[in-house]
């Protein structure tokens, strides 16, 4: 079982927080709780607790109190389910990154938009050139990020990318505003849960026209990305 994206971009210290939220009866407890039971400095504390909070798991429930949300529950469970298959390992420390490759992360979608109609966009990755192969798959992350468009928040779409070409495609909605930003990061993700590489990105801002003007044309857009053979 693999953890899903969102929780792996989490640092070690927040998944330890909602473990121990997972062993409580009512799920909420005192910084000084939290602190003691993932023995976590005031400083750490600060960062990780704010980093829940920001992401959504967590909500303020009083004066230093704070209860799981919805979101922190069912991860909670994910991480149950997660710990039960793969327990942590006191093996040897992860192996670092080998040899850098490159690939080109293409963004196909209508060179302009239509508000409040839906558009298709294509996300992808160009196969390998000479001297760029990765040996092995690599598992990757697009995190799509939109500005004046829905969905609001960041969808996530996952490649296991190989040295052939890989694409998959997307549903948006612009909103009634005359520009839409698009913004696709990628991240490498490792076997360990801690394991992210940020392997580059790019934005496009697409201009968004009245609804029922006559569709338009695709256009490409595309940037490198470093990818490591692990």
């Amino acid at each position: 079982m693999e953890l899903p994206f969102h929780l792996r971009a989490l640092p070690p210290e927040a998944l330890d927080v909602l473990r121990f939220f997972g062993t409580l009866n009512d799920p909420l407890a005192y910084s000084d709780e939290i602190m003691e039971g993932v023995r976590l400095s005031e400083r750490m504390f600060g960062k990780v607790i704010r980093r829940l909070v920001t992401k959504g798991y967590l909500a303020m429930d009083g004066d230093q109190a704070y209860r799981l949300s919805d979101e922190g529950q069912e991860s909670v469970l994910v991480l149950r389910e997660y710990d039960a298959a793969a327990p942590v390992s006191s093996g040897p420390a992860k192996r670092g990154p080998n040899k850098k490759v490159a690939r080109r992360m293409v963004i196909v979608m209508p060179r302009t938009l239509r508000a409040s109609q839906s558009a298709e966009v294509t996300i992808g990755f160009h196969p390998a050139a000479a001297g760029q192969s990765l040996g092995q798959s690599a598992e990757v992350v697009v995190r799509v990020s939109l500005i004046n468009a829905q969905p609001q928040r960041p969808q996530d779409v996952v490649f296991h990318l190989s040295d052939s070409a890989g694409q998959q495609t997307i549903t948006i909605i612009p909103d009634a505003i005359n520009k839409l930003r698009l913004k696709a990061q990628a991240f490498q993700l490792g076997p360990n849960p801690d394991d992210i590489q940020v392997a580059g990105g790019m934005y496009v801002d697409v201009p968004v026209l009245p609804a029922g003007t006559p569709p338009d044309e695709d256009a490409a857009y595309g940037t490198p990305v470093t990818l490591a053979e692990l």
